[in-house]
């Protein structure tokens, strides 16, 4: 029977010889010669990265922060993010040999470097995003504001609320008076019987002191959580907070993007700590404003951003928004706001029976709003066939009020009425480059600790998705060209 024959294979104790220079470890092609020709080309002094002074001191000298750079750039590309796996791969990885020009940096310089950088690694993002800018790759036409959580280096356990102290406050003085009890239980035990009893347990004591002092530390958290203006107190990551979405609690920060409409790419992006995003609309936009140099420009966002005052900011920004107010459920039936028709002319509503509600001259201020207050007549309403849907038992007539500003959010709602696919389009947007970051590139918790310092990591994320999509739009070679262009201004 004939032999099978496999695909030869070259014998281990074979002679061999390398290339022989570092440069032949790596194509023409490759991804790293990119990364080199981008980060060659920046000054990282004038954008604040510690170079250190030029000075002759004994030891060795400091790694060249630029080679520190490309290190992490190429990590956050592979989903290398620890500082220790780094330090390996600068061993064993023969495009990592080529990027390091054979460099070998400690993992705990690997991670100083993110750490003291963690600021002006936003600036080295802001100076890819304005490459993207020279490049022509953005449409300056759409953009799309987003936000999702990402975990911190924390637990969720390390992160307290008022509720959460008094609950946890409330469980250790039951449990030290359970413990109090027992011991004088087992005192008159011993009082009558003149001897220990062997069921006693002679840890209580250790365990009551134990309990004490635990609960002198949570007496101090709350002590400083009321010290303080803050709803949260993290005990590991002091910044870090409890974020709540659709039934599900994070304990890390709100990552924000504004995503353009051409090329998928990160206009701005920030780190906060809110647990929402109605507050975020008009800072996001406004700043991809800036960014693009435009004097108009239309910003698309879902529903956790529709808020009223927000939407006047922008609108007085020149920027044209179309977010969806959240929609209400009326499973009783009954008469809401909704079903009031406002007539401009005339300054009033009409209710679904076409009775007007006259303008008063009351003002309600509500949540920094001056809101005007409408009426409909009592002889209307005594009238009116349908008051058990409109009105409660002890009403004699139906109010409502309506913002000073209130065309600005009847001009957003024409405007998605106009364009009904335009929602959908927001989601392939800006959920692109999110799910992008987490699925692909692996990038689901922050390493460090600190909102400032995540903040730098986030934003080196979004520069290494950034950076992919640019290489995959006009190619490694193109993109080198360019970066040897702008050597020239450094």
């Amino acid at each position: 029977m004939a032999k099978r024959r496999y695909k030869a294979t070259k014998n281990r104790n074979q002679n061999m010889l390398f290339p022989p220079s570092i440069d032949e470890y790596v194509g023409e092609n490759n991804t790293v010669r990119a990364i080199d020709a981008y980060v060659y080309g920046l000054n990282l002094e004038s954008l604040g990265f510690k170079t250190g002074k030029q000075i002759i001191t004994s030891g060795q000298p400091a790694y060249d922060p630029k080679s520190l750079l490309k290190l992490y750039l190429y990590g956050y590309l592979n989903k290398i993010h620890s500082s220790r796996r780094l330090e390996r791969t600068c061993l064993i990885n023969l495009e990592v040999i080529w990027l390091m020009s054979d460099s070998k940096p400690s993992y705990k310089t690997i991670a100083n470097f993110r750490s003291d950088n963690a600021t002006v690694l936003r600036e080295a993002n802001k100076d890819f995003i304005l490459l993207c800018k020279e490049l022509d790759l953005f449409g300056k036409e759409l953009v799309a504001v987003d936000g999702t959580f990402l975990k911190a280096s924390a637990n969720k356990s390390s992160i307290y609320t008022e509720n959460n102290l008094k609950k946890q406050l409330k469980k250790i003085e039951n449990k030290i008076q359970e413990y109090q009890d027992r011991i004088n239980s087992q005192d008159k035990q011993e009082d009558k019987s003149n001897h220990t009893s062997s069921t006693d347990d002679k840890d209580l004591a250790d365990k009551l002191e134990k309990l004490k002092v635990k609960q002198q530390e949570k007496l101090a958290l709350q002590k400083e959580l009321e010290d303080s203006e803050d709803t949260q107190i993290s005990t590991v990551d002091s910044d870090a907070r409890l974020l709540r979405k659709r039934g599900k609690t994070v304990a890390g920060y709100n990552a924000q993007s504004v995503v353009d409409d051409k090329h998928k790419l990160i206009v701005h992006e920030k780190l906060t700590q809110e647990g929402h995003d109605s507050s975020l609309l008009y800072e996001m936009l406004s700043e991809a404003k800036k960014v693009l140099a435009l004097k108009q420009l239309n910003g698309l966002a879902d529903t956790g951003y529709y808020e009223s005052k927000q939407l006047k900011s922008c609108e007085d920004e020149n920027i044209i928004t179309y977010v969806p107010k959240q929609k209400l459920s009326n499973k009783s039936g009954r008469i809401i706001r909704d079903d009031f028709i406002y007539n401009q002319l005339d300054d009033c509503y009409y209710c679904p029976e076409q009775k007007p509600l006259i303008k008063k001259g009351k003002v309600k201020i509500e949540n920094g709003k001056n809101m005007h207050q409408y009426k409909s007549s009592r002889t209307d309403c005594n009238n009116c066939p349908i008051r058990d849907k409109c009105l409660s038992k002890k009403s004699v007539r139906r109010e409502l009020y309506r913002w000073e500003h209130e065309e600005v959010l009847v001009r957003n709602q024409q405007r998605l009425k106009e364009n009904p696919e335009i929602m959908r389009k927001r989601g392939s947007m800006v959920e692109h480059p999110f799910g992008t970051i987490k699925c692909r590139a692996g990038m689901h918790h922050f390493l460090i600790r600190g909102l400032e310092k995540c903040q730098g990591e986030f934003s080196l994320m979004v520069m290494s998705y950034n950076f992919t999509r640019v290489l995959n739009i006009i190619g490694i070679t193109e993109f080198i060209k360019h970066c040897t262009k702008r050597k020239q201004y450094v």
